[in-house]
């Protein structure tokens, strides 16, 4: 209906809204008529809880209306996409009755309630507005109640639809004359998406939702909320009723129900044995028994501001670590949840394909200085709702938010804790909100896993460390960072490893319980130091301190089948995968073990895996080659090898991988020239000579192929500790400089 803008009152110097006629619209008399019966309705009303109409004037040919300034947020924002706390939900619908309440007795109806048009501020106080197509009931007796009604004209005529089609009566979506009981059907649309997350009436058209509003019943609200109490579903019921001669018939009969259950509720009073024997069942059962398994969606950057991602993708990791140390809790870790980032994903779907109890979901806002976080607790097997909550404070407050909504799930899933347990829950790595802003970020880049959100991540984590220096989490991350560009072979292992030994050591100096930073520094000890035991027990130390740490296990895995320990391997990949069945790595590392095991079968099946989960998976695509190759089946090996490097510029493995596959496949000439291609490009960027011994092994050249495994093993590249077992080297193992590596790397046992 117009097009609004935030102005200065000069004379009264007071905030104002000013709305106009759309220019397009201004020589539309219907349109201008339409503009100006809306002022005169609103004007008319004398309400708290009623955006009031100052002035209607014209400039420069454009009219326009001046408005109270509402300062507050859209009450569908508020709900956004969960049930609000009941409290809250029943003041709010109590305020929109009373405003009702004022319109109604003049006449007037509304026409398009719904949480789009009505504003809630930080203090709870409640706004109705857009009064856009109200229309006045043609009733002699509601004329002459008060002579403001006599200016204001009729805004439809019968049988235009006008309205949003999820908040309809069935009267307003059918097209017939309405009344006040219309307003008093969609206010109960209003209190039931308050209560629920969601409208009662659904569907993929306005077709499809009318039909259901018209014919349909909604879910029973204590199906979706359990904290509903009969007499509040009482409430919603009447107001939902399709024959308008069972529904309430006035705001203020509404209005009394809602202040009655407001009261009770708050002193206690509200009754609760008057639910039906299956419901008290449902209950009881539920609270007997604590859930055991738990999965936290991705939280939806409600803003779709893309610079605050970090945010939101930060929050739900930071709850993730926190509730994984919880004991008999199984949490979903991050790469399975965040698969389902960007999705509507229903929570009990969730639940089967994960195969938990309970799933978290909830939504990040960041306004100015303030952050809203909105989470709601849903359990899997009924879609009821465990626990909601919104917490509106300052972005200097994250830290007491994350504990609180740890702290708030751990007692609805009935958790036992102890004080060590408890304080856990409640610990902070740092004290800085700019610290750990930057911790998140460092993070957000370095779940990127590409050699490029890496660096970006390192700048994070360093710029955390500047702030905070006693920040254990952000050399953590530093060291897992330069672990990965290690392995990556995107900086010598010399730098990058070093950096992250001592970042993992500064880490564990700090803070020694800290599990992440004992997995680090087991990395830099199996791929660096080749201290094999000391690396086994620093993952066993992780793993203790964090039984939940999906990467603990799949690390630890791979440092057993460096060893040759391939069914002890297998095992904590298994574990892995409980953990984070979703994990493309994780799945990915399945097949590695079963490649270095010479089960070429399966590892070929978990490729082909990974890669439906990903089809452009550079490093699935890879391995898919690898053991193809071994398999001797050419063809395919090289077709996977050419997509993966079709996909990532530079990666100087896989060209070793396919230059290898070309020797042993008699295609030596093409293996002779991916040989140059990486010797040139080892003058540019790191090469491993790792990589160049792979593609002499295949053309036979051994002598070559041995001096570069010693030059990869004097420069300590982190793939040398799966030389033990990998496939490509099996020609070399009855040569002496062969043996003599693996007992310099200690793996000769």
């Amino acid at each position: 209906m117009g097009e609004t803008y935030l102005a200065e009152d000069t004379r009264l110097r007071r905030q104002v809204a000013l709305k106009f006629l759309p220019a397009s619209y201004q020589y539309d008399p219907d349109r201008r008529e339409a503009f100006l019966k809306e002022a005169r309705a609103t004007s008319a009303l004398r309400s708290p809880h009623i955006a009031a109409i100052y002035d209607i004037d014209e400039h420069d040919g454009r009219i326009f209306i001046v408005m109270e300034y509402i300062e507050g947020d859209l009450l569908s924002g508020k709900i956004g996409g969960g049930p609000m706390p009941l409290s809250d939900a029943v003041a709010i619908a109590a305020q929109v009755a009373d405003a009702l309440t004022e319109a109604h007795s003049l006449g007037i109806i509304h026409c398009d309630i719904k949480s789009a048009n009505v504003i809630v501020n930080d203090r709870g106080m409640v706004k109705l507005f857009d009064f856009g197509i109200s229309q006045v009931i043609e009733d002699k007796s509601a004329e002459e109640s008060d002579d403001r009604t006599k200016r204001i004209g009729r805004q439809t005529e019968l049988g235009v639809v006008l309205g949003t089609a999820a908040y309809m009566s069935p009267e307003q979506a059918l097209g017939r004359t309405l009344d006040q009981r219309s307003d008093i059907f969609s206010l109960g649309i209003v209190l039931y998406e308050m209560l629920t997350g969601r409208v009662p009436f659904e569907g993929a058209n306005s077709v499809e939702i009318i039909d259901k509003i018209v014919h349909e019943e909604p879910v029973p609200l204590a199906r979706l909320n359990y904290s509903v109490s009969p007499p509040l579903e009482q409430i919603v019921r009447k107001c939902l009723e399709k024959d308008r001669e069972r529904r309430y018939q006035s705001a203020r009969e509404l209005l009394i129900d809602l202040r009655n259950f407001q009261r009770d509720y708050d002193s206690g009073a509200v009754p609760t044995g008057s639910l039906d024997r299956r419901t008290q069942v449902a209950r009881k059962v539920r609270t007997a028994r604590a859930v055991n398994s738990l999965a936290i969606l991705p939280l939806v950057n409600g803003g779709n501001d893309p610079d605050t991602d970090y945010l939101s993708d930060g929050i739900t990791e930071s709850i993730i670590n926190n509730l994984a140390q919880l004991p008999r809790l199984r949490v979903m870790a991050r790469s399975t949840v965040f698969r389902y980032k960007g999705q509507e994903a229903d929570p009990r779907e969730v639940g089967r394909e994960l195969g938990v109890r309970a799933v978290l979901t909830g939504r990040v806002f960041v306004r100015g200085n303030r952050l809203v976080i909105k989470a709601e607790l849903v359990d899997t097997n009924d879609g009821a709702h465990l626990w909601g909550e919104q917490y509106n404070r300052t972005l200097s407050d994250i830290f007491a938010i994350e504990e609180e909504i740890s702290r708030e799930i751990s007692e609805k899933l009935r958790l036992k804790l102890n004080g060590e347990q408890k304080r856990r829950l409640a610990k902070r790595h740092t004290d800085k909100t700019a610290a750990y802003q930057l911790y998140l970020k460092g993070r957000y880049y370095w779940n990127k896993r590409t050699e490029e959100g890496l660096k970006k991540g390192i700048e994070h984590f360093q710029q955390a460390i500047a702030v905070d220096q006693n920040y254990a989490l952000a050399y953590a991350g530093l060291a897992d960072s330069y672990n990965l560009l290690a392995s990556y072979s995107a900086l010598p292992p010399s730098e990058a490893f070093k950096v992250a030994k001592q970042a993992a050591t500064q880490a564990l100096g700090l803070d020694p319980m800290l599990a992440e930073a004992h997995v680090s520094l087991a990395a830099t000890k199996t791929w660096y130091d080749w201290d094999w035991e000391g690396a086994e027990q620093e993952y066993k130390r992780a793993i203790e301190l964090n039984p939940s740490y999906a990467t603990a296990y799949q690390w630890y895995a791979l440092d057993l089948a460096g060893m040759g320990r391939i069914e002890e391997a297998l095992r904590m990949m298994e574990r892995a995968q409980e953990l984070d069945p979703l994990s493309l790595i994780i799945n990915l590392n399945v097949a590695r073990v079963l490649y270095f095991a010479r089960d070429y079968d399966r590892a070929i099946e978990q490729c082909l895996k990974a890669i439906e989960m990903y089809p452009d998976f550079a490093l699935a695509l890879r391995r898919l080659g690898q053991a193809y190759s071994q398999q001797q089946r050419y063809e395919e090996a090289i077709e996977a090898f050419l997509k993966a490097i079709a996909t990532s510029d530079n990666d100087s493995e896989t060209m070793a991988a396919l230059g290898h596959t070309y020797a042993v496949s008699d295609r030596r000439a093409e293996a002779e020239r991916m040989l140059d291609e990486l010797i040139k490009m080892s003058k540019r960027v790191y090469v491993s000579p790792y990589s160049i011994a792979r593609v002499h092994t295949g053309l036979g050249n051994t002598e070559q192929a041995l001096e570069w495994l010693e030059k990869a093993c004097e420069q300590r590249h982190g793939i040398l500790a799966y030389l033990k077992v990998e496939p490509v080297f099996d020609p070399l193992r009855s040569e002496v400089r062969f043996t003599d590596l693996l007992r310099k790397m200690g793996l000769d046992g």
